[in-house]
């Protein structure tokens, strides 16, 4: 098949890119000619993807410049497969595909709204573009029902999970005496919140929490905050910032780490929280959006209210204090990671795709 993916940002090294990337890949390396389309941040040509072609915008367009020059592009590739990946839908560039796709021959119209957001979607946009695809494709149970509420016909609506890379360490790995928290500097992700836990816990347990530190992986617009805040702590320096992780050193940041904590807000799906689990961290996450079906139960992941900093201080408390526990956590969110991978995604959406195009 010829597929083509429409991204609001056709970058892969964070956001909705990230979270896909992998699929992308599997997609190719099973012989679909793959191509992405979208604006560049910043005018900066989209990073290298393995078997994918890409078509940037490489300044900012109106609604209707990006119309234009997505029909100019379907003409062109003819794709069988048009898949829409973005916060929430928008309407006008699937309804305007649905219109006119007979002329470029007819592709079927995924979307897949990523949004983690407890508001939901802006009603009218994103009504018209989940109801003008032929399928809706959500990240998580959670998702699919906060589309379905939206507009999203229930009958074409389906869930596949994201996937991961194969870690090369698991829970045997040689764990140091390190809190990890890995992700975008932005409010939702609730990192002033893993600051405030630790330095509660280093109060509340002195003795205990000896000789642990918390480290912090990300960047965004709230670094500054979050480091005077971490500043302001009494364990100030026990908390490292080690910047935006990629390859080994995000490897080895995983591997040295005994918990990690996701204390986001809400999440779509929690793509950080399955990471942590398939390299043998035991996770506390905030038990909100689709995280929980990340929990298997809650033996994959120990899960706190969502915000409640005390909560997470006493999580923290309770598993630096019992390593036995923390061992078993780590080995149940390991066992539980090993179900995704990237080529099961990929198969997903191949199947999907196969269904729709038979259908038509």
């Amino acid at each position: 098949m010829k597929i083509l993916w429409v991204l609001s940002k056709l970058t892969w090294e964070g956001g909705i890119g990230r979270a896909v990337s992998g699929a992308a890949i599997q997609l190719a390396k099973r012989g679909h000619e793959m191509h992405a389309a979208g604006p560049a941040p910043d005018n900066r040509s989209p990073e290298p993807l393995l078997g994918v072609s890409h078509h940037a915008s490489t300044r900012p367009q109106l609604k209707l410049g990006r119309l234009r020059s997505l029909f100019a592009l379907a003409r062109v590739l003819r794709p069988d497969v048009i898949h829409f990946h973005s916060a929430v839908p928008h309407g006008e560039l699937i309804l305007g595909c649905r219109l006119l796709r007979r002329a470029w021959g007819g592709s079927a119209l995924v979307v897949t709204p990523h949004t983690g957001s407890r508001a939901g979607y802006p009603k009218l946009r994103s009504r018209i573009g989940l109801r003008a695809a032929d399928l809706v494709i959500a990240p998580s149970q959670w998702s699919a029902g906060k589309a379905v509420h939206a507009g999203a016909p229930a009958d074409r609506t389906r869930v596949v999970y994201a996937g991961i890379d194969t870690p090369p360490v698991g829970p045997a790995a040689q764990r140091e005496r390190v809190i990890l928290a890995m992700a975008k500097f932005v409010e939702n992700k609730g990192i002033d919140r893993v600051i405030a836990a630790f330095d509660k816990m280093v109060r509340d347990r002195p003795q205990g929490s000896s000789g642990w530190r918390l480290e912090i992986a990300g960047a965004g617009r709230e670094e500054s905050k979050l480091r005077d805040l971490a500043s302001r702590s009494e364990a100030a320096d026990r908390i490292r910032f080690l910047g935006y992780l990629r390859g080994e050193d995000k490897i080895a940041a995983l591997a040295r780490a005994s918990i990690g904590v996701v204390a986001s807000s809400v999440e779509s799906f929690g793509g950080v929280l399955l990471e942590l689990q398939a390299h043998g961290v035991a996770v506390i996450a905030s038990n909100t959006g689709g995280i929980p079906e990340l929990s298997d139960g809650g033996k994959a992941a120990r899960l706190v209210p969502a915000g409640d900093v005390e909560a997470l201080a006493a999580a923290l408390g309770e598993w630096v204090a019992d390593e036995p526990a923390r061992k078993l956590a780590a080995e149940n969110a390991h066992r539980f990671g090993q179900r995704f991978s990237w080529g099961a995604t990929a198969e997903a959406y191949e199947a999907l795709y196969t269904a729709l195009r038979t259908a038509r």
